[in-house]
């Protein structure tokens, strides 16, 4: 009878162990079952989800504050929601647990558990808003957050400090293919940098003035060079004076020309007469540029183009954040003011490829995309 109930004794103790570690566990990490897609697919953007190795330091259990945080091992089956802090501390102020220099226009993010690096989409509840950012940090700590956000990303998505994200991992494979909740009813936008073909003026697509003409019908015949007279041009100072002597106004302007049509002196045997008018143009006409239609004049007109990088509602800010941008790329720029929205622009570019280039740069450079708009 001892015997048993030593045993009892002891099978007791292992259940309670057990149970305890279990409860430990569910208090550390979250790991509900992938969002199931139910409703249609939408494209987000942010930063590219790209393959990187874990660091293996910062990828271990660790203590803080008494207590433990557990690694998430498989972000497949992780999802999680709750309040956002942002991180607004200055650039180049602080490095990330990984050893990379805070940059807080950067599509970034710190939890206390998932890998880092790593990617995640979230999403604001309250207004639908998702993209995509790079974890590369731990926090936050000492409140009821979920995630720190850099400012760039809290701007996309509109959030402040009392917003309620939903944090789900995206898992980048050694190949570059993409899955975990983080992809369900989305599909990320392939971000490519190629330059659209130049388009083909002599298939009568380009320009309305392309068409071909119609192709002649019945005999052609050559024209000899020989029955050709030469046309006689009047003076434009003589025709501008006779035209004043004979209406005796000296009020006709020097671009008008008043000079009556130049008839051939002498037409060739067995033709008729044929009356043209010759155009007179004045000297100061001469020298007035001709502007085709729709080309545009970037720095002659004071128009060009401007490259939008983002607008938020802080004017002290936005200035902060063009100097910064303005710095790095080695461009001017600008904050212009909508009532209280702040909109941040690099420029002006009086053609719209340099614009184009610095487009690109933003985006392989900063993960920044922008628009090309008008500069006024």
């Amino acid at each position: 009878m001892r015997k048993q109930w030593i045993g009892v004794c002891v099978a007791a103790g292992l259940l309670a162990a057990c149970s305890s570690d279990n409860d430990n566990q569910q208090q550390t990490s979250s790991v509900p079952q992938p969002a199931v897609c139910n409703g249609p697919v939408v494209e987000i953007t942010g930063a590219e989800p790209r393959y990187e190795p874990q660091n293996p330091i910062a990828n271990q259990d660790y203590k803080r504050d008494g207590k433990t945080w557990k690694i998430v091992q498989d972000p497949s089956r992780f999802s999680q929601a709750g309040f956002a802090a942002i991180y607004d501390a200055e650039p180049g102020s602080n490095l990330t647990a990984i050893g990379e220099t805070f940059d807080p226009t950067q599509l970034t993010a710190a939890h206390p558990t998932l890998p880092v690096p790593s990617y995640a989409r979230i999403t604001n509840l309250a207004n639908g808003r998702m993209i995509v950012v790079r974890i590369n940090d731990r926090g936050p700590y000492g409140n009821d957050r979920v995630i720190s956000l850099s400012r760039a990303a809290a701007d996309r998505l509109n959030t402040s400090n009392n917003t309620k994200v939903r944090i789900d991992p995206i898992v980048v494979a050694p190949d570059g293919s993409l899955s975990g909740p983080g992809t369900a009813c989305t599909t990320i936008a392939q971000q490519t940098y190629a330059l659209p073909s130049r388009p083909d003026l002599s298939s009568g697509l380009g320009s309305a003035s392309s068409a071909q003409a119609p192709t002649p019908t019945g005999n052609v015949n050559a024209i000899s060079n020989d029955s050709l007279t030469p046309m006689v041009v009047a003076p434009v100072a003589a025709a501008q004076t006779s035209a004043a002597a004979q209406t005796g106004d000296a009020s006709i302007p020097a671009n008008v020309s008043t000079a009556a049509p130049v008839t051939q002196a002498q037409p060739a045997p067995g033709e008729q007469p044929v009356q043209t008018t010759q155009p007179q143009l004045s000297s100061g006409s001469m020298n007035t540029p001709v502007t085709a239609p729709g080309s545009v004049q970037g720095a002659s007109t004071g128009t060009g183009y401007m490259v939008q990088v983002g607008a938020i509602g802080d004017g002290t800010r936005a200035s902060q954040w063009q100097q910064e941008l303005s710095q790095k790329f080695s461009v001017p720029g600008k904050v212009a003011q909508n009532e209280n929205i702040y909109r941040v622009q690099l420029g002006p570019f009086a053609r719209r490829g340099e614009a184009m280039a610095l487009q690109q740069r933003l985006m392989v450079e900063a993960q920044l995309q922008s628009f090309i708009t008008s500069a006024q």
